[in-house]
Protein backbone atom coordinates (compact mmCIF):
# COMPACT_ATOMS: atom_id res chain seq x y z
CA UNK A 1 0.00 0.00 0.00
CA UNK A 2 1.77 3.24 -0.52
CA UNK A 3 1.60 5.93 1.49
CA UNK A 4 -0.29 9.15 1.48
CA UNK A 5 1.40 12.08 0.92
CA UNK A 6 2.55 14.00 4.30
CA UNK A 7 0.36 16.87 2.97
CA UNK A 8 -2.53 14.96 2.47
CA UNK A 9 -2.67 13.58 6.24
CA UNK A 10 -2.66 16.95 7.55
CA UNK A 11 -6.25 18.63 8.98
CA UNK A 12 -7.71 21.05 5.99
CA UNK A 13 -7.19 24.62 6.70
CA UNK A 14 -9.16 27.36 8.47
CA UNK A 15 -11.56 29.32 7.25
CA UNK A 16 -11.03 32.87 7.61
CA UNK A 17 -13.37 33.91 10.54
CA UNK A 18 -15.33 36.11 8.10
CA UNK A 19 -16.22 33.80 5.49
CA UNK A 20 -17.15 30.95 8.08
CA UNK A 21 -19.06 32.55 9.22
CA UNK A 22 -21.02 33.83 6.27
CA UNK A 23 -21.55 30.17 5.68
CA UNK A 24 -23.09 29.81 8.90
CA UNK A 25 -25.24 32.72 8.48
CA UNK A 26 -25.95 31.41 5.12
CA UNK A 27 -26.74 27.86 6.60
CA UNK A 28 -28.61 29.57 9.24
CA UNK A 29 -30.78 31.77 6.84
CA UNK A 30 -31.52 29.42 3.96
CA UNK A 31 -32.45 26.67 6.06
CA UNK A 32 -30.01 24.11 5.29
CA UNK A 33 -29.55 21.19 7.80
CA UNK A 34 -26.30 20.96 6.56
CA UNK A 35 -23.13 21.54 9.35
CA UNK A 36 -20.42 23.75 7.92
CA UNK A 37 -18.09 20.83 7.78
CA UNK A 38 -20.23 19.25 5.40
CA UNK A 39 -21.28 22.44 3.25
CA UNK A 40 -17.20 22.48 2.80
CA UNK A 41 -17.46 18.91 1.83
CA UNK A 42 -19.80 19.29 -0.52
CA UNK A 43 -18.59 22.44 -1.69
CA UNK A 44 -15.28 21.12 -2.54
CA UNK A 45 -16.91 18.00 -4.73
CA UNK A 46 -18.61 20.24 -6.30
CA UNK A 47 -15.66 22.34 -7.47
CA UNK A 48 -13.91 19.40 -8.51
CA UNK A 49 -16.71 17.94 -10.39
CA UNK A 50 -17.08 21.05 -12.47
CA UNK A 51 -13.52 21.22 -12.90
CA UNK A 52 -13.21 18.11 -14.89
CA UNK A 53 -16.30 18.96 -16.36
CA UNK A 54 -14.66 21.85 -17.71
CA UNK A 55 -11.43 20.22 -18.95
CA UNK A 56 -13.45 17.99 -21.28
CA UNK A 57 -13.78 19.72 -24.58
CA UNK A 58 -17.11 20.67 -25.45
CA UNK A 59 -19.50 18.66 -27.64
CA UNK A 60 -21.89 19.81 -30.47
CA UNK A 61 -22.16 20.05 -34.20
CA UNK A 62 -19.90 23.32 -35.77
CA UNK A 63 -22.76 24.19 -38.90
CA UNK A 64 -20.17 26.35 -41.14
CA UNK A 65 -19.66 29.15 -38.46
CA UNK A 66 -22.09 28.38 -36.06
CA UNK A 67 -21.28 25.75 -33.07
CA UNK A 68 -24.23 24.28 -31.88
CA UNK A 69 -23.66 22.75 -28.34
CA UNK A 70 -25.09 19.34 -27.71
CA UNK A 71 -28.80 19.57 -26.28
CA UNK A 72 -29.55 22.18 -29.13
CA UNK A 73 -32.60 21.58 -30.77
CA UNK A 74 -33.75 22.53 -34.14
CA UNK A 75 -36.93 22.39 -35.89
CA UNK A 76 -38.41 23.42 -39.45
CA UNK A 77 -41.86 24.28 -40.16
CA UNK A 78 -43.26 22.60 -43.14
CA UNK A 79 -47.28 23.26 -43.93
CA UNK A 80 -48.87 22.89 -40.28
CA UNK A 81 -46.42 21.06 -38.86
CA UNK A 82 -42.70 21.09 -37.02
CA UNK A 83 -39.77 18.93 -38.34
CA UNK A 84 -37.64 18.60 -34.76
CA UNK A 85 -34.11 17.51 -34.79
CA UNK A 86 -31.55 17.80 -31.75
CA UNK A 87 -27.72 17.78 -30.99
CA UNK A 88 -26.62 14.48 -29.56
CA UNK A 89 -23.02 14.42 -28.91
CA UNK A 90 -21.74 15.49 -32.10
CA UNK A 91 -24.03 14.85 -34.13
CA UNK A 92 -27.34 16.45 -35.63
CA UNK A 93 -29.98 13.54 -35.52
CA UNK A 94 -32.96 13.54 -37.65
CA UNK A 95 -35.13 10.88 -37.39
CA UNK A 96 -33.14 8.80 -36.18
CA UNK A 97 -30.25 9.50 -38.41
CA UNK A 98 -26.95 11.65 -38.32
CA UNK A 99 -27.40 14.64 -40.94
CA UNK A 100 -26.00 17.91 -42.03
CA UNK A 101 -28.54 20.63 -41.54
CA UNK A 102 -28.80 21.08 -45.39
CA UNK A 103 -30.03 17.45 -45.73
CA UNK A 104 -32.49 17.78 -42.95
CA UNK A 105 -33.98 20.54 -44.63
CA UNK A 106 -33.99 18.53 -48.27
CA UNK A 107 -35.55 15.59 -46.19
CA UNK A 108 -38.40 17.68 -44.87
CA UNK A 109 -39.27 20.23 -47.50
CA UNK A 110 -36.89 18.82 -50.74
CA UNK A 111 -35.03 20.50 -52.67
CA UNK A 112 -34.52 23.66 -53.53
CA UNK A 113 -34.57 25.11 -49.67
CA UNK A 114 -32.22 27.21 -47.93
CA UNK A 115 -31.75 25.30 -44.48
CA UNK A 116 -30.42 28.66 -42.85
CA UNK A 117 -33.15 30.34 -44.24
CA UNK A 118 -36.08 27.55 -42.47
CA UNK A 119 -34.05 26.45 -39.97
CA UNK A 120 -35.04 27.62 -36.41
CA UNK A 121 -32.52 27.08 -33.48
CA UNK A 122 -33.03 26.53 -29.47
CA UNK A 123 -30.03 26.97 -27.77
CA UNK A 124 -29.64 24.81 -23.96
CA UNK A 125 -30.75 27.35 -21.46
CA UNK A 126 -32.51 30.07 -23.68
CA UNK A 127 -36.36 30.13 -23.71
CA UNK A 128 -36.63 31.76 -27.62
CA UNK A 129 -36.23 30.05 -30.73
CA UNK A 130 -33.97 31.99 -32.99
CA UNK A 131 -33.81 31.49 -37.00
CA UNK A 132 -30.47 30.13 -38.02
CA UNK A 133 -29.50 32.98 -40.26
CA UNK A 134 -30.30 35.39 -38.28
CA UNK A 135 -27.73 33.87 -35.71
CA UNK A 136 -25.51 33.71 -38.62
CA UNK A 137 -25.44 37.01 -39.29
CA UNK A 138 -25.22 38.61 -36.07
CA UNK A 139 -22.21 35.66 -35.39
CA UNK A 140 -20.44 37.65 -38.51
CA UNK A 141 -21.10 41.00 -37.32
CA UNK A 142 -20.09 40.67 -33.73
CA UNK A 143 -16.38 38.84 -35.54
CA UNK A 144 -15.85 41.47 -37.83
CA UNK A 145 -15.95 44.13 -34.95
CA UNK A 146 -13.27 41.91 -33.48
CA UNK A 147 -10.34 43.73 -33.64
CA UNK A 148 -7.29 41.13 -34.80
CA UNK A 149 -4.65 39.93 -32.24
CA UNK A 150 -1.14 41.16 -32.77
CA UNK A 151 0.05 37.71 -34.28
CA UNK A 152 -3.08 37.77 -36.94
CA UNK A 153 -2.22 41.35 -37.94
CA UNK A 154 1.22 40.25 -38.27
CA UNK A 155 0.31 37.96 -40.03
CA UNK A 156 -2.19 40.33 -42.86
CA UNK A 157 0.94 42.67 -42.84
CA UNK A 158 3.35 40.20 -43.56
CA UNK A 159 1.77 38.66 -46.48
CA UNK A 160 0.23 41.93 -48.06
CA UNK A 161 4.59 42.73 -47.94
CA UNK A 162 4.90 39.45 -49.72
CA UNK A 163 2.60 40.03 -52.17
CA UNK A 164 3.80 43.80 -52.71
CA UNK A 165 7.37 42.17 -53.15
CA UNK A 166 5.96 39.97 -55.70
CA UNK A 167 4.22 42.07 -57.48
CA UNK A 168 7.17 44.79 -57.20
CA UNK A 169 8.98 42.31 -58.89
CA UNK A 170 7.27 41.54 -61.40
CA UNK A 171 7.11 44.96 -63.12
CA UNK A 172 10.60 44.96 -62.71
CA UNK A 173 10.67 41.60 -64.71
CA UNK A 174 8.56 43.15 -67.15
CA UNK A 175 10.25 47.08 -67.32
CA UNK A 176 14.08 44.88 -67.68
CA UNK A 177 12.26 43.09 -70.76
CA UNK A 178 10.46 46.12 -72.46
CA UNK A 179 14.08 48.04 -72.38
CA UNK A 180 16.19 45.12 -73.37
CA UNK A 181 13.88 44.98 -76.43
CA UNK A 182 13.76 48.71 -77.03
CA UNK A 183 17.75 48.35 -77.14
CA UNK A 184 17.51 45.23 -79.80
CA UNK A 185 15.56 47.60 -82.05
CA UNK A 186 17.56 50.19 -82.13
CA UNK A 187 21.18 48.82 -82.60
CA UNK A 188 21.65 47.73 -86.39
CA UNK A 189 20.91 44.52 -87.66
CA UNK A 190 23.85 41.78 -87.61
CA UNK A 191 24.84 41.38 -90.88
CA UNK A 192 26.88 38.13 -93.24
CA UNK A 193 30.30 38.96 -93.24
CA UNK A 194 29.95 38.84 -96.69
CA UNK A 195 27.75 41.71 -97.06
CA UNK A 196 30.17 44.21 -95.14
CA UNK A 197 32.58 44.27 -98.36
CA UNK A 198 32.60 46.76 -100.40
CA UNK A 199 30.95 46.57 -103.95
CA UNK A 200 33.22 45.65 -106.57
CA UNK A 201 33.27 47.42 -109.64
Amino acid sequence: MIPAHPEHTLPPPILPEMIYAELCNYLRDSGSTLSPSEALIKAVQAWIAQSRADALPARGYQWKQLFHPEGTRLRMRVIESWHSAAIVGDDLIYKGSAVSPHQMAKEAIGDGRNAWREIWVLFPGHKDWANAGKLRAQFLKHVAKIPPTPAEAMTVAAKAMSDALSTALTLVAHANHQAQNTLERRLPKYRRAWDTFDDVE
